[in-house]
């Protein structure tokens, strides 16, 4: 087989290849706006705890259906500074409405502040459950 045949060959495998890479679709985040309800911080532990809920009672729905479905996995949230700091997001069963975030100290955010949440492919989840 000559040196062409092979480059024309492989040319023809990796065509379809590089087609699907650039059409895939990454899931579109959500950002909701949430507000504090109450902070804890461990300096020994170096973990910082948030307990909120949405800010808006339009994103109510919106945001207990993220909790549901994304319970335990991380997040970002835009803090007092302009910056977005990845959490852990936790749902809280006996608390309708309210979820638990977790992540290094210090917080990002004060009691009774507002802050961005934002769910990486939450997008999906929304459009899945209208």
């Amino acid at each position: 087989m000559s040196r062409n045949s092979v480059l024309f060959a492989a040319t023809l495998t990796l065509i379809p290849i590089l087609a699907s890479a650039q059409t895939e679709q990454h899931p579109v985040a959500v950002t909701i706006a949430c507000r504090v309800l109450e902070t804890h911080a461990d300096p020994e532990l170096k973990v910082a705890v948030i307990l909120f809920h949405q800010r808006d009672e339009a994103q109510r729905s919106e945001l207990a259906m993220l909790m549901r479905n994304y319970s335990g996995q991380t997040v970002q949230i835009q803090g007092n500074d302009g910056g977005w700091r990845d959490a852990r997001m936790v749902r809280l069963k006996s608390c309708f409405g309210r979820g638990l975030l977790l992540l290094p100290a210090p917080s990002p955010v004060s009691e009774q502040s507002q802050f961005l949440l934002r769910v990486p492919g939450g997008a999906a989840a929304i459009q899945a459950h209208p």
